[in-house]
């Protein structure tokens, strides 16, 4: 992403924060962002594109995130599945979304409602799958059930104890935690019973891999060709090493995914903390699915 849309996404979300979506105006925004009216429109056609593009980014991050965690874990581990789930929810903390879709309650177009709906899916998409992962392939037929249950519990108890206690923000882990723990009662009762209403039919047309491993691994490598011409003599000489090293091991054909996790775990330390962090930070999200695509398809 470049600087100026980065600019443009960042006022945005202030606004909706401090004013509330419905009182921004796009005016508001490119006075915020500090551009012209036609760099505004260059990366977004109205105030609902920045919007999306701060949910699409969110749902980026904690995808990223939850590939992080599961990394060199195994995936029967319960507690894995506690911090993945929860990603979601601290993400959208750290970025205010709250605030923001208090201030659009009630009041959300189609086009942001087709944003929020497919993510939905996507997500209960994900969670039936990493189900599966934990309790066996005999629980495939109700997992999305399952995953179904599992989000409307999260988001119905997070909602009652904000209410409550008239607290801004709850910790989702424990809420996760004790979900999950209903989730497994849950579980086999549906083996027994076979009561489902949410079937596997139902997301069939719902893929979380994107364009798989091909297009993502050749979006990754263009990334990267595009980050290392930006290095210059004031960067370290180990950090241009390591990036010219990781886009090498990635253009072969058998690259070895464990020389490329320990690189690009590297890649990410040495640009810590300096002007490109929020790049490597985006090519990140991009290698981390990739990785975790791969592995998978072992």
């Amino acid at each position: 992403m470049n600087k100026r849309k980065r600019q443009i996404i960042l006022a945005a979300r202030k606004l909706f924060i401090n004013k509330g979506f419905s009182n921004t105006s796009i005016m508001d925004i490119i006075s915020e962002a500090n551009v012209s009216k036609g760099t505004f429109y260059n990366h977004f056609s109205s105030k609902n594109a920045c919007l999306i593009a701060i949910l699409e980014e969110t749902r980026e991050e904690s995808i990223n995130e939850r590939i992080k965690i599961g990394i060199n874990k195994d995936p029967s581990d319960i507690s894995v599945l506690v911090n993945q789930i929860s990603q979601l929810l601290l993400i959208s903390r750290k970025r205010n979304l709250f605030e923001i879709f208090s201030s659009i309650f009630g009041k959300t177009d189609r086009e942001i409602i087709d944003v929020l709906e497919k993510h939905l899916m996507l997500e209960v998409n994900w969670l039936a799958k990493r189900l599966v992962d934990i309790y066996g392939k005999e629980i495939k037929e109700i997992s999305f059930e399952c995953a179904t249950q599992v989000f409307g519990m999260i988001s119905a108890t997070i909602r009652i104890l904000m209410i409550s206690n008239k607290q801004q923000w709850i910790q989702p882990e424990a809420v996760v935690k004790v979900v999950l723990g209903h989730t497994d009662a849950i579980i086999h009762r549906l083996l027994e019973t076979k009561e489902i209403i949410i079937t596997p039919d139902i997301f069939l047309s719902f893929h979380d891999e994107g364009n798989e491993e091909i297009n993502l691994k050749l979006s990754i490598i263009k990334q990267l060709q595009l980050f290392n011409e930006k290095l210059t003599e004031k960067d370290s000489e180990k950090s241009v090493e390591i990036a010219n090293f990781l886009l090498e091991e990635l253009q072969k054909s058998d690259e070895r995914l464990y020389v490329l996790e320990s690189i690009f775990s590297s890649f990410i330390k040495v640009f810590e903390n300096t002007p490109l962090t929020e790049e490597v930070n985006e090519i990140s999200i991009s290698f981390w699915r990739y990785l975790n695509s791969k592995k998978n398809g072992q």
